[in-house]
């Protein structure tokens, strides 16, 4: 057996053949899309082919590099709301290339909300907005703006779960630089037949916030289409609205504020008193400043039973302390996977038997959309996962 020394290449030589599916899935300026099939774990694949339509030599290469570059964006990227990309193959001589992508057996976002969403059970917009929320909260936490963001490049699957899709424009922004450069590709990114522009199309920018104003205006603007659609059908228009400020200063700070305002708002809705509020914030507080990060895809206790009789345990285990003892118990309360927490000073045990207390004398609705929203303010916790998948 031929022993790699350290600092050599590690080279798999075994090729790996798939089976075309579907040769002409889509086709754009930038090359075409196809379905393919892994055999051998019998799985379907969507490839991606970077061949341009372009004719100068100095265009091509701007252009490939761009491919290289969502290449790089896409690996960094791990969110059940961002589609995945599990190989490449560039093929640099000939300024070409494929991505192996997750395939989303779905819908273009107008497409699900035109035939998906009906006046009855009007929380479907809401889970889609929030979908998107989180989606685009992990994206600019990674540094990462999308500039691309049209119906096109938003999918929901099967099981309604939005797929936030197509980097190729992406950039990864600099945290240091205070102002943005100029975006040469503001006047041809998702900007024909908007009603609206933001201030940064005029001023040559583009920033998270950017990503903000064009995702309120592609939802406001697809959700007024809706057939029979009413005000009553969404809880969030508010938060949209101030996404889409002209000014990027009269927006929200970044989409992780946007995340913690859903609670407040859904909170506005139900009969209860600031006492209760105050119970609910007080509780929430405690688990995510004590919570660092996920060290896997956060998975989160549902079951508003299962949540009250983990809750129980906790308090049984601090009978008799003032302060909380093990907060490892308590933050898994809610938190299913795996993950990281501080603890370098105590909380009390009785904010948490006020918290069950309320909760468990709430009514089953109400416990529903209080641990929905526990979960929300949870959801923005970074991950930083353990990167040891690869064979050495």
């Amino acid at each position: 057996m031929m022993i790699v020394k350290n600092g050599e290449n590690v080279r798999f030589f075994r090729e790996k053949d798939y089976v075309m599916v579907d040769n002409n899935l889509g086709s754009g300026f930038f090359g075409k899309t196809v379905v393919i099939r892994d055999s051998f774990i019998d799985e379907l694949f969507v490839a991606k082919k970077y061949e341009p339509m372009l004719d100068d030599q100095d265009s091509k290469e701007r252009f490939f590099k761009s491919f290289l570059d969502e290449i790089k964006i896409l690996f960094k990227l791990n969110h059940k709301n961002i589609v995945r990309i599990y190989n490449y193959y560039p093929f640099e001589d000939a300024q070409t290339g494929y991505i192996i992508m997750e395939h989303v057996q779905g819908k273009r976002i107008d497409e699900y909300m035109e035939e998906n969403i009906f006046p009855v059970g009007s929380e479907d917009l809401d889970n889609l907005f929030t979908q998107l929320v989180e989606g685009f909260n992990y994206i600019e936490k990674h540094h990462i703006i999308h500039r691309d963001i049209r119906e096109g490049n938003i999918l929901v699957d099967e099981n309604g779960t939005v797929k936030i899709i197509d980097f190729g424009i992406g950039k990864i922004s600099l945290a240091s630089s205070k102002e943005p450069n100029d975006d040469s590709l503001r006047t041809d990114i998702n900007r024909t037949g908007l009603d609206s522009l933001p201030q940064e199309y005029y001023q040559k920018k583009y920033t998270s916030k950017t990503d903000m104003f064009y995702l309120g205006e592609l939802f406001n603007r697809l959700m007024k289409k809706i057939s029979y659609y009413s005000e009553d059908m969404f809880s969030y228009q508010d938060i949209l609205n101030k996404m889409m400020k002209f000014n990027p200063e009269e927006r929200y700070g970044s989409f992780e504020v946007i995340i913690n305002e859903f609670s407040k708002t859904r909170f506005k809705e139900l009969d209860v008193t600031d006492i209760d509020k105050k119970i609910y914030q007080t509780f929430s507080d405690i688990l995510v400043n004590k919570l660092l990060f996920f060290t896997e895809d956060p998975e989160f206790v549902d079951n508003t039973n299962l949540f009250m009789s983990n809750m129980e345990k906790v308090l049984e285990n601090n009978l008799f302390d003032d302060d909380i003892q093990d907060y490892h118990a308590l933050i898994k309360t809610v938190v299913l996977s795996d993950f990281t927490f501080r603890a370098n000073f105590r909380d009390s045990v009785e904010a948490i038997r006020d918290f069950l207390n309320w909760f468990k004398n709430s009514s089953q609705e109400t416990r529903n959309l209080i641990l929905k929203n526990l979960i929300s303010k949870l959801s923005t916790i970074q991950v930083d996962y353990d990167l040891a998948e690869l064979p050495f």
